[in-house]
């Protein structure tokens, strides 16, 4: 049996990585729209306890989530400056241009997960402070 290139290695790492790129956005898709239910229903003064209480959980964890995704692409990104100037040292360049692909992807994911995450944050943060404007 012949070697199995690493070349396919890469690519597979790319399309799983581009796979879960999608399914995440789906998932914050669905965050968005039940935030923007949650504005509507505030906007109609039909809230009831436990929305309000989702929106003020979620608010909690969402910054907790938001401040970690920072902190870990603020770690990530000199790791994938690093690794890539590795790979254009050490590697023929038009090897390392087909390995680049796993880590652009990568990067890529590591900052949509950090917007969205920040993004869901404020839009709960909002709902939340038109809560408390609208209790007072």
């Amino acid at each position: 049996m012949e070697q199995f290139p690493i070349e396919f290695v890469s690519n597979i790492a790319s399309i799983v990585l581009v796979v879960i790129l999608v399914i995440n956005y789906l998932k914050h898709k669905k965050r968005i729209e039940v935030i923007q239910q949650l504005d509507s229903l505030k906007s109609e003064n039909q809230l009831t306890q436990q929305d309000i209480s989702y929106i003020y959980e979620n608010e909690k964890e969402y910054k907790e989530k938001a401040e970690k995704a920072e902190g870990f692409t603020k770690l990530l990104n000199p790791i994938f400056i690093l690794i890539v100037g590795i790979l254009f040292i050490y590697l023929p360049f038009s090897d390392a241009m087909i390995h680049l692909n796993v880590f652009v992807v990568a990067f890529i994911f590591v900052q949509l997960d950090k917007i969205n995450k920040k993004n869901t944050y404020i839009l709960l943060k909002e709902l939340k402070k038109d809560i408390k404007k609208e209790e007072n």
